[in-house]
């Protein structure tokens, strides 16, 4: 499926860098072109994974990312995104000097928008149990090829600057760009309420992730057209055919690449993504469900107590679900388990 999310031009860019970099430091070298271990050792397998993909999960530019709107947001292409160049571009400036983009009079709300695309999670678990690093590196690159021909796709979609002189109105075409960031593991997320009467929301928690292959595709809110213009995206196309279409894309790239690899794809009972029969839904089941788990820990917990979940505020379920996600781990050797 492909999901997105707006980036809002006020926000602070720094904080979009790290949860994108997971809260890794800026890598000094590119894996791509790094010897992988000392003379006379094997490969870890860390430089292969990075020649099939072209990636070192660290961040990487679109592919063929053009002149024209590289040139417009000060992007060099033929370097590494760096932490500034990515914050600045999150906040709606250029990569290499921070000024505010070109190309029109108002203030730009919404510096980029998020598609994120991830497969079944299936597939992830073939990925993540591979029994070599070189079928890992395939599957990803599967993985991979599937997002990149569907961001094309969504690009030409959506890159176009909506135009007026004298009256009338038109469209025009253009180029665009995006950063991606391939992540391993799904960010738990649940719906906290804060109070019985309060307002709820849908959280990220602080327990570990499940498995679950995903890339962020940060598609810059900018269309530079050849007549010169930098406008914005064509919102109103994102809306409307994110869901089905973007994601339908994706899902058929993705299974024709597995194919390609030997491997037996189907779709799934919603119809909307492809799986892998040969992972067993049990083991789906296994791996999808940590936050749940945390939850079901917290509440019993809260319970025995005498406390009332729903009454607690969003703070304190926050702080029972970490002191839940604690015992989780502990209990994961000792063979215990809590339960309602």
């Amino acid at each position: 499926m492909i999901t997105y999310r707006k980036l809002s031009a006020a926000g602070a860019g720094k904080l979009i860098v790290a949860y994108l970099r997971e809260h890794q430091l800026e890598p000094e070298k590119d894996a791509r072109f790094e010897r992988d271990g000392e003379k006379g050792q094997f490969e870890s397998g860390d430089r292969l994974n990075s020649y099939y993909t072209g990636r070192d999960a660290r961040g990487s530019w679109a592919p063929d990312m053009s002149e024209r709107i590289a040139g417009e947001l000060g992007i060099d292409v033929t370097t590494r995104p760096t932490d500034e160049a990515l914050a600045r571009l999150f906040e709606g400036k250029r990569a290499d000097t921070g000024e505010k983009w070109a190309g029109t009079h108002a203030t730009r709300e919404i510096s980029g928008i998020d598609f994120t695309a991830a497969p079944d999670k299936s597939v992830t678990l073939a990925a993540e149990f591979a029994s070599t690093k070189a079928e890992q590196a395939l599957i990803w690159s599967a993985i991979h090829q599937a997002n990149d021909r569907a961001m094309a796709f969504i690009a030409k979609e959506v890159g176009i600057a909506r135009r007026g002189k004298g009256g009338v109105s038109y469209n025009e075409g253009g180029d665009v760009g995006w950063v991606s960031f391939r992540h391993y593991t799904a960010r738990p997320v649940l719906k906290i309420q804060d109070g019985a009467k309060g307002p709820t929301a849908a959280v990220e928690v602080p327990v570990p992730g499940d498995p679950q292959a995903h890339i962020h595709n940060i598609m810059f809110n900018a269309v530079a057209t050849e007549s010169g213009h930098l406008g914005s995206l064509d919102t109103k196309r994102v809306t409307r055919m994110t869901s089905h279409m973007f994601g339908g894309y994706f899902q058929a790239e993705l299974a024709s690449e597995l194919r390609k690899l030997g491997i037996r794809v189907d779709v799934d009972a919603r119809g909307k993504a492809v799986v892998l029969n040969g992972i067993p839904e049990e083991a789906r089941e296994l791996f999808s469900k940590r936050s749940k788990q945390a939850e079901r820990m917290a509440k019993a917990f809260v319970k025995r107590q005498g406390g009332d979940w729903k009454a607690m505020s969003a703070e304190q379920k926050f702080k029972i679900l970490h002191q839940a996600n604690l015992t989780y781990r502990s209990s994961k050797y000792t063979g215990r388990n809590e339960r309602d």
